[in-house]
């Protein structure tokens, strides 16, 4: 049994593709919303520390773990990996590509930064701006404790336990946008526009991620895109390759 840890549009890709070939496979999602894109494949919802990984992959005999998860679910990939070398699983980790698109779009419309750390210190000096964040809801309550006199937007996943994380960091219900996306060019530039957004905070989730469409967005309104950087990470970054490697060892 093949174990896709999902988290990124490639996870679905690829239960598309193992269920197109007859090999078995369970994909993981961490919340109950993840359902609704992925209806017609075998799911394991809710999120799983690195003993509950073990247990899981001796109840459905897993042989092969594909991790697909978010390049900055960092915990999800290290307890999948030492699952693996704990139980003498294969382990394979796609790595999504970081973006290339910085370099088509002028260098002084963003600032990237290696982690969060840098990132907070820049906008703890920022006065009376409005900053719209596009990283998710696993950091707001970090971000919040630097908002001081300027407005923080959020743009999440409408899922109940995002909205619940801002809402218990103190975030304004009107500074919550709950959507889905892949999110355009256009939409992306409506949105920033609308709430008058002097800078935008974006993960380096690589083009597949949507890195480009925000980058173009931000330098069509001339709006300064803050880029939190990840670190060098193992695996195989070309899809293709990464579904016959899943075929491959799943089969064996």
């Amino acid at each position: 049994m093949i174990w896709i840890i999902g988290g990124t549009t490639e996870a679905g890709s690829l239960a598309d593709f193992l269920k197109e070939k007859n090999a078995p496979y369970i994909m993981s999602v961490a919340t109950e919303e993840s359902r609704d894109f992925f209806k017609n494949h075998k799911l394991k919802v809710g999120r799983m520390d690195a003993l509950q990984m073990e247990q899981f992959c001796l109840e459905e005999k897993i042989n092969l773990i594909a991790d697909l998860s978010h390049p900055y679910a960092l915990i999800v990939s290290q307890n999948a990996k030492k699952t693996a070398q704990n139980l003498n699983i294969k382990y394979l980790r796609f790595t999504r590509g970081a973006s290339q698109s910085s370099t088509d779009f002028d260098q002084s419309n963003f600032y990237t930064f290696d982690d969060m750390e840098g990132l907070c210190s820049f906008l703890k000096e920022l006065k009376s701006s409005v900053v719209f964040f596009t990283t998710g809801s696993k950091t707001v309550s970090d971000f919040e404790a630097f908002r001081s006199s300027n407005r923080f937007v959020y743009r999440i996943l409408p899922t109940v336990d995002s909205i619940e994380k801002c809402k218990n960091a103190g975030v304004a219900t009107q500074d919550i946008i709950a959507m889905t996306g892949p999110f355009s060019q256009n939409l992306n530039e409506a949105m920033f526009k609308e709430y008058g957004a002097s800078y935008v905070v974006m993960k380096d989730s690589g083009d597949a991620g949507g890195t480009r469409e925000k980058l173009a967005a931000c330098e069509a309104l001339n709006i300064i895109a803050l880029i939190l950087g990840r670190g060098n990470e193992e695996g195989i970054n070309e899809f293709e390759e990464f579904k016959k490697e899943v075929l491959k060892y799943g089969h064996a």
